[in-house]
């Protein structure tokens, strides 16, 4: 009886981003979402207009809630002083990044704190700036019920350093009015201190959304650009939607200006189910490369600010990027591992010359790295003399091996929402989980699935990110960034 062939690793190494074939997204979602904003959020202001303040040049001034309702800060005062929130859209500035969140620790999430700073009980926190006067040198305070009354401003907090051009900002802002039946838009994070002091008035809550606000790029379908091996295996062939899930975003043409900070790549995980209920772990990093201009058209070079409108003269100073992806796949969610391996082989492709060629240290790690057994419980795997990464068998326990953080779970939602969670789950709810940090979005998934062991989510299950407008009526919608569940 021939013994039985250890677990493989890794099933393929893929290679995701624009091709021939790939077709344009933005026509079609287009028809389907409202305008995104192309610029961020840079500055806000409060203006008195029975002090004949205007709106500031380049500003906008929010005069209705997100339902048409009028606003005014201090309705119901008998000296209603008419003062309004004003904000203004550029990339002169450092973007705004929070209003009324603090810094987030290292590996956590930002906690909500209140973005209204009421003087003699709040301390603005660290790398908050107190909006404290008008764009007419008057007094900001949004309490103007006469002597005696608590003074009360606006706080908010600016990108420390320019962090690329895919950095995140806040690219909208709202108010709305609880008594009026409004709630907090889907994907905002609301400020939980009433902005209007006044004692009859109705309560007005500040929102804003964080996301990110680029201008000048193409978005089209991710495509197979390669793949090792190239033949399918018999007991798993590689699913075609592979390219998406390892660029959900969508493989994009970017013009940046040519002083720009190259982000850094960004590592995203992903689950997909088969047919037989199997999982299959997906690891993959996005990142940036040089794009030829000779291969774009003249609309794309429009569309991309590269040519002039008027003369369609060439515009100096910028470069062109592309977006792609590396991924692997595998029925083991070492996803820490697997992090490692794709950075080593993104900064091997990246520098050079070296003496193995790049496929070498791809098709030793998928072949001859062995699989961790009891006899050999950990495994190092030494990808070069500066770069190391160590293999360990699974631990034994009850419960399915996964790429679930319990931790990371009761970070962005706490106890009492994933309670609500595990309920519907429980009772086989349709849930839909948002979030624009695609690390943190199959560490939850993960974990709720293993809630509610010995049972099985027998349902489909296909963790996702991306930028939703409209959440579906039929689900239940989790923001992950924000902490809200809507029913």
């Amino acid at each position: 009886m021939s013994d039985e062939k250890p677990p493989q690793l890794v099933d393929y190494f893929v290679v995701a981003g624009l091709t021939d074939a790939s077709r344009p997204l933005e026509d079609e979602t287009q028809q389907q979402r409202p305008a995104r904003p192309s610029e961020p959020i840079t500055d806000v202001a409060v203006i008195i207009r029975s002090q004949g303040e205007e709106v500031p040049h380049g500003f906008t001034c929010i005069e209705t809630t997100t339902s048409g309702h009028p606003v005014d800060l201090n309705a119901g005062l008998l000296n209603n002083p008419q003062m309004f929130i004003c904000y203004k859209r550029g990339r002169d500035k450092l973007p705004l990044i929070e209003l009324g969140c603090v810094p987030a620790p290292p590996g956590g999430v930002p906690e909500l704190s209140p973005g209204v700073h009421y003087e003699g009980k709040d301390r603005p926190k660290p790398g908050y700036t107190i909006l404290d006067t008008t764009p007419y040198s008057r007094s900001a305070n949004l309490n103007s019920g006469g002597p005696g009354h608590q003074r009360t401003f606006l706080v908010y907090r600016r990108a420390a350093e320019p962090q690329g051009h895919n950095a995140l900002g806040v690219t909208d802002i709202c108010l709305i009015m609880p008594s009026k039946g409004e709630s907090t838009p889907h994907t905002f994070c609301r400020v939980d201190k009433n902005l209007n002091t006044s004692m009859w008035g109705p309560a007005l809550f500040l929102c804003y959304k964080i996301a990110m606000a680029k201008a000048n790029t193409l978005v089209y379908e991710a495509g197979l650009l390669g793949r090792y091996p190239e033949q399918d295996s018999e007991s798993f062939p590689l699913p075609e939607s592979v390219p998406v899930f390892c660029l959900p975003m969508g493989a994009t043409i970017e013009s940046w200006p040519a002083d720009t900070k190259y982000p850094l790549p960004v590592f995203s995980t992903f689950v997909l189910t088969g047919a037989s209920g199997d999982k299959v772990y997906g690891a993959a990093i996005q990142f940036h490369e040089a794009f030829a201009r000779e291969r774009l058209s003249e609309k794309q070079r429009l569309r991309l600010g590269l040519l002039s409108v008027v003369d369609r003269r060439p515009i100096g100073g910028r470069s062109v990027q592309t977006r792609k992806s590396i991924c692997v796949l595998s029925h083991w969610p070492f996803f820490d591992v697997f992090r490692k391996f794709l950075m080593f082989i993104y900064r091997y492709s990246i520098s050079g010359p070296h003496v193995l060629p790049l496929e070498t240290h791809i098709s030793h790690f998928m072949h001859n790295v062995p699989f961790p057994s009891p006899q050999r419980p950990r495994i190092l795997v030494q990808m070069s003399p500066y770069d190391n990464l160590l293999l360990c068998q699974p631990v034994s326990s009850p419960l399915p091996l996964s790429g679930a953080s319990f931790l990371t779970l009761l970070q962005n939602l706490g106890a009492d929402n994933a309670v609500t969670l595990l309920v519907a789950m429980l009772t086989e709810q349709k849930l839909l989980i948002h979030s624009l940090r695609p690390d943190v979005l199959t560490s939850v998934g993960e974990a709720l699935v293993s809630m509610i062991f010995p049972l099985r989510w027998q349902c489909p299950y296909i963790p996702l990110y991306f930028d939703l407008h409209e959440p579906p009526k039929d689900v239940i919608f989790v923001d992950l960034d924000t902490n809200n569940i809507f029913q």
